[in-house]
C-alpha cells in the first residue's frame, strides 16, 4: 500500500510532502498524535506521539503490518507512480461488482481500482463494452438474494463480506450521503426484513437513519444494527468489513447476531442533519501557525495571485518558482540561505503551448520534469480537460488524486465556469472558495494569474481585470511591471493577510527567458504606476524630447542607444519618459535607428534627421548682467 492508501483511512489529516499528522485511530485522539510518512524504499511510516505501537495501529485501522510497505519491493514509489495498466495508465482494477436486473441480466459493472476511483462500464450489442454509467437504471448491488432477512450496507464491498459470511446483503451504488437512497430501492427491498449497518462516522449515521427512515412502511420490519454498540473499538470510519478483519468471521457472525437481538424495531424520526454536524465548539478548534510555501510570499494551501500587464513576464516568474519548488532549490522570493525538499508541482495553462515553449522554459530554469504534471491537451480528444474550471467535480478530482504542493492556474479566465460573470459580485468568490476548502484539506496551494487592467490612476485591487473578488479572496497578491530603469522589472507584494509586506523584488528576464534578481525596494505597485503616468505627461516628454536631440547634436548626430540611454539616465530622465519621446522623434521623422558591427557584435545607433529647435532663444554667458529687475529688487534669472 502507499501513503495516501493509509492517509485515506484517517481522520484530521493534514500535511503534505511526504509528511503528514493524523488522528491516532488506536487511541481515543484529538490532537493529532500519529505521524505519517513516507521511507526511502516506499514504505509508509507511522510514529504515535501517545506511545500507541505500530501493531496496534495498522489493527486499527483493518491492516497488517505489511500492508505498511509498498507493491513493488525495493521500489520508491513517487508521486506519479500509481500502479497503472500499461495501455489506459489507470490504476488496475481490484475488484468488480456486477449489477443485474429483476430477472438475473447483467446491467453494468462498477470497477474498484487500486487508487480507489470507480470505473461504470455496460454490455453493448457486440460483447465488448461501452465506458459508462449513463442510462443505468438505480438497482441495489446484491449479494446473494433479495429473500429473508437482507442486511444493508453503504458499499459494496461490505455487502461481499457479509455474503461470504453466509447472509444476504445489499448496497445502494453511490455510498453514504445525503439524498443517496433511492426510492427504486425501496421497491426492491419492498416486504423484506431489513437490518441496516451503520458506519462508525457522522455522515454514515446519517445516511442509515435516511435509510430506515425510507423503508419504514414497505419493509416488514427495520433494524437499526451499530456496530461500534458491540464493537467499542471500531475505528473512526469503520465498517463491518473492518470489524471482520479485526476480529475474524466467527467472532463477527457472534456479535452480528447480538445486535440483531438486541436491536428495537425502527421508529420513524427526524434525520440527523450533515450540516449541523459540521458545527462545533471553539475549543474543538486548534490553533495553528501560518504555513509557507515561498517564506513570506506564497502562504500554503491558500490561494495567491500574480497580476500584470502583458509583456512583464508573468508565464517567466511562474515558471522560474515552480522550477525551484520542483526541485528543492532557491528562487528570486526566498530568503538567503533557505533550503526546501523537492515538491509535486501541478500547472494548468490554456496559453502557452507546453510542447512548443513551457517545457524547454522550465527545462533551463533548472525543473525536476518527473515532479511536475500537466494535462496534455493535444491528446484530449473528447473534450473532458474542457470540465476543469473553478468549482467543478472534475478538478476536485483531480487535485484530491494528485495532491500537488501548488498549481498554478494561467491565466483565470481559462478556468472561470463560462455562466460565471467575472464582473458580478461574488461570483468569482463563489467558485473559487472550493480552492480555500481543498487546499486546507490536502495541502495545495492554488497560484492564480491574472492580467491587469490599465485604466489611469488605477492601483491595488482596483487593477486586478475584470474582477475584485480575486483580490479578496486571495491571501497573498504579486503584482509585477516595468521600473524606469530600462530592462528591470518588479514583483511587489500588494496584499499579505498573514505576513508584514515583503521588500519589492526588482529583477531581469535574459535572452533565454530566465528570471535573475537585481536588487530590492520599498516601493509599490502604485508608486511605479505613478511614475509612469508622470512619465507620459507632456511637458515631461516635450522637455525629454528636447534633451534627445540636443545631446544627438553635440554627439555629431548619432551615438549608440545605450549611451544616449545612460546620458539621460544621469540627468534624471526615467526610462519610460525617455522610452516615449524616442516614439515621438522616430513617428515625427526626426530620428532614426541603424545598426553598426553586424551580428557578431551588434549595436543599436540612434541619428537625429534634423537639427535640435531653439525657438529662438540663446543662452546667455554666466556673467551676462540683466537688464531688469524683480519687483523686489532681485535680478530676473538669464534664460536658458
Amino acid at each position: 500500500m502507499t501513503a495516501q492508501d493509509i492517509l485515506s483511512r484517517l481522520q484530521g489529516v493534514k500535511g503534505g510532502h511526504g509528511q503528514w499528522t493524523a488522528r491516532c485511530p488506536a487511541h481515543d485522539d484529538r490532537q493529532n498524535s500519529l505521524s505519517v510518512g513516507e521511507g526511502k524504499d516506499g514504505r509508509v511510516l507511522l510514529r504515535c506521539h501517545a506511545g500507541c505501537d505500530v501493531d496496534k495501529i495498522v489493527t486499527a485501522l483493518g491492516l497488517s503490518p505489511a500492508d505498511l510497505f509498498p507493491d513493488k519491493p525495493g521500489h520508491a514509489i513517487g508521486w506519479n507512480d500509481t500502479p497503472s495498466t500499461e495501455k489506459t495508465g489507470r490504476a488496475p482494477v481490484v475488484a468488480t461488482y456486477r449489477y443485474l436486473d429483476g430477472n438475473g441480466n447483467l446491467l453494468a459493472e462498477k470497477l474498484r481500482r487500486a487508487d480507489k476511483s470507480f470505473t461504470w462500464r455496460q454490455p453493448d450489442a457486440r460483447h465488448g463494452w461501452i465506458y459508462s454509467r449513463k442510462g443505468v437504471p438505480n438497482r441495489l448491488y446484491v449479494g446473494g438474494e433479495l429473500t429473508g432477512a437482507v442486511f444493508v450496507c453503504e458499499g459494496e464491498k461490505d455487502v461481499d463480506t457479509l455474503h461470504h459470511l453466509g447472509y444476504n446483503a445489499a448496497s445502494g451504488a453511490d455510498g453514504a450521503g445525503p439524498g443517496k437512497w433511492r426510492k427504486e430501492y425501496t421497491e426492491q427491498l419492498r416486504g423484506r426484513s431489513v437490518c441496516v449497518l451503520t458506519d462508525n462516522d457522522e455522515v454514515g449515521r446519517a445516511y442509515a437513519a435516511e435509510t430506515c427512515n425510507a423503508l419504514h412502511g414497505a419493509a416488514s420490519s427495520v433494524r437499526l444494527l451499530d456496530i461500534a454498540a458491540v464493537w467499542p473499538e471500531v475505528p473512526q470510519h469503520g465498517d463491518v468489513s473492518d470489524m471482520v478483519a479485526a476480529l475474524g468471521p466467527e467472532r463477527a457472525c457472534e456479535l452480528i447476531a447480538q445486535l440483531i437481538a438486541a436491536a428495537p424495531e425502527w421508529e420513524p424520526q427526524e434525520a440527523p442533519d450533515p450540516l449541523f454536524s459540521l458545527f462545533k465548539p471553539l475549543e474543538d478548534f486548534p490553533e495553528e501557525e501560518a504555513k509557507w510555501l515561498v517564506p513570506g510570499w506564497i502562504p500554503a494551501g491558500q490561494i495567491s495571485v500574480i497580476a500584470a500587464d502583458g509583456g512583464i513576464g508573468k508565464t517567466t516568474l511562474w515558471c522560474h518558482i515552480i522550477a525551484a519548488l520542483s526541485n528543492g532549490t532557491t528562487c528570486v522570493l526566498d530568503p538567503p540561505g533557505f533550503t526546501r525538499e523537492p515538491m509535486r508541482i501541478m500547472f494548468l495553462t490554456t496559453e502557452d503551448s507546453v510542447r512548443k515553449k513551457l517545457r524547454r522554459k522550465l527545462r533551463l530554469a533548472g525543473a525536476n520534469m518527473r515532479n511536475i504534471i500537466t494535462p496534455d491537451f493535444v491528446g484530449d480528444r473528447s473534450g473532458l480537460l474542457h470540465k476543469l474550471k473553478f468549482g467543478s467535480q472534475e478538478l476536485e478530482q483531480v487535485l484530491r488524486h494528485f495532491r500537488p504542493a501548488l498549481c498554478v492556474f494561467d491565466p483565470i479566465q481559462g478556468f472561470t465556469p463560462p455562466k460565471v460573470n467575472m464582473g458580478s459580485r461574488n461570483e468569482m468568490r463563489d467558485c473559487t472558495a472550493q480552492l480555500i476548502t481543498i487546499g486546507e484539506d490536502i495541502d495545495t496551494t492554488a497560484l492564480i494569474v491574472c492580467h491587469t487592467n490599465k485604466r489611469k490612476g488605477a492601483y491595488g485591487r482596483d487593477r486586478i481585470a475584470d474582477s475584485a473578488d480575486i483580490w479578496d479572496i486571495a491571501r497573498s497578491v504579486l503584482m509585477a511591471g516595468f521600473t524606469e530603469d530600462q530592462g528591470i522589472r518588479y514583483l511587489s507584494n500588494e496584499k499579505n493577510n498573514y505576513a508584514p509586506l515583503q521588500e519589492t523584488i526588482l529583477f531581469t528576464i535574459d535572452s533565454d527567458e530566465q528570471i535573475h534578481k537585481e536588487g530590492t525596494s520599498w516601493r509599490r505597485d502604485r508608486e511605479y504606476i505613478m511614475g509612469a503616468e508622470q512619465a507620459k505627461s507632456s511637458p515631461v516628454r516635450e522637455d525629454c524630447k528636447a534633451f534627445i536631440m540636443k545631446t544627438l547634436y553635440e554627439a555629431g548626430g548619432a551615438m549608440p542607444t545605450n549611451d544616449l540611454d545612460e546620458k539621460a539616465k544621469v540627468t534624471g530622465y526615467s526610462f519610460t519618459a525617455m522610452k516615449r519621446a524616442k516614439q515621438d522623434l522616430k513617428k515625427d521623422g526626426a530620428v532614426k535607428y541603424f545598426q553598426t558591427g553586424g551580428n557578431a557584435n551588434r549595436v543599436w545607433n540612434i541619428q537625429a534627421l534634423v537639427e535640435p529647435d531653439e525657438s529662438g532663444f540663446e543662452e546667455l554667458p554666466d556673467d551676462t548682467e540683466t537688464p531688469f529687475e524683480n519687483p523686489d529688487g532681485s535680478p530676473i534669472s538669464k534664460v536658458v
